[in-house]
């Protein structure tokens, strides 16, 4: 325990649309069958880590360490590569954005940054290396709170909006990440 009353959460895997079931949906944590993921949060939510189990030694390893003097929020981190690689989302520099690591929890480097936030992840194209995610704040003379979906290079290049226009968007994209469904 290294945080008084401390929460810890499963990282779970994103259902994946094959699965999908009308009466079941079954919930799998983010991991294979040697290593899982937890997030570790304090009382006053201002510290939280992203630990790995290793289910042979059973003690967390802390990956990356968040650290503010404000609420700190969370969102699913994702895998590239069983592992290898981890996106990790983070408010440190004021703005919600994604970050890759690798399995050690060394920062590579900034997969997004702007003066926007980005919300979730919805597919990785780890093949390609590409992100696609959910964000707002982005268009410039749209309202601030409207969702869309972008994609971005690992690397932080070629960051595309894929969903354009006034308006507010609700999406679903297929397992493979090479469609999606659009709704506004």
């Amino acid at each position: 325990v290294l945080f008084k009353d401390q929460e810890l959460s499963i990282a779970a895997r994103p259902a994946l649309q094959k699965e999908r079931d009308d009466e079941f949906r079954s919930l799998q944590w983010l991991g294979n069958n040697e290593r899982f993921y937890v997030s570790r949060t304090s009382r006053d939510l201002k510290k939280i880590d992203l630990c790995a189990i290793d289910i042979k030694i059973g003690e967390p390893k802390v990956l990356i360490e968040e650290r503010l003097n404000t609420y700190v929020e969370t969102r699913r981190p994702g895998l590239v590569n069983e592992g290898k690689e981890i996106i990790h989302w983070s408010e440190r520099y004021g703005w919600g954005h994604f970050y890759l690591y690798d399995e050690e929890g060394k920062l590579k480097n900034a997969i997004t940054t702007g003066a926007f936030h980005c919300e979730d992840i919805e597919e990785i194209d780890e093949k390609n290396r590409i992100l696609y995610f959910t964000a707002n704040g982005r268009e410039p003379g749209e309202d601030p709170y409207y969702l869309h979906l972008y994609r971005v290079n690992f690397d932080g290049s070629n960051l595309k909006l894929l969903n354009p226009g006034d308006y507010d968007n609700s999406n679903n994209m297929d397992d493979g990440a090479k469609y999606f469904v659009n709704n506004y």
